[in-house]
């Protein structure tokens, strides 16, 4: 078995910006732009946070975790998940009729297609949740 070494504690005091477990000491994380010492009015950081804001939505978008038990958003949902899946569909009808598309277009059909199927497994797992307690 080996000994614990005894060192001494460091002699650095640790900052609140190197604090790992203070979240607003992370750029792009809320509270980080209004920080202590800050007006909270610097175009960068609020950028930075915007972004970091739109890319947990599309996390929780992407990965079925969008809750929401609000009907006014349930129901923008439901229309942002069936108009953005409506191309795909009329895109196959017309390849079985015989007319092809650019692969451009197949691509932007494509991508907006798979987003709205998030959108719309997302609303349906919220409208499934808030039916469960009644059923």
């Amino acid at each position: 078995m080996r000994k614990k070494s005894n060192l001494p504690p460091s002699s650095k005091t640790s900052n609140t910006k190197d604090d790992p477990d203070n979240d607003s000491a992370l750029p792009g994380w809320p509270g980080y732009r209004t920080r202590a010492g800050r007006s909270g009015y610097d175009p960068i950081d609020s950028r930075t946070e915007a972004g970091h804001a739109v890319g947990i939505f599309i996390q929780k978008l992407f990965t079925g975790r969008l809750k929401t038990q609000n009907p006014v958003y349930l129901f923008l949902l439901f229309i942002v998940g069936f108009i953005l899946i409506v191309p795909l569909f009329l895109a196959i009808v017309e390849m079985q009729n015989g007319d092809l598309f650019p692969w451009e277009a197949w691509i932007l059909f494509s991508i907006s297609g798979i987003i709205g199927v998030a959108a719309l497994i997302n609303f349906i797992r919220n409208v499934n949740r808030i039916a469960r307690p009644f059923g």
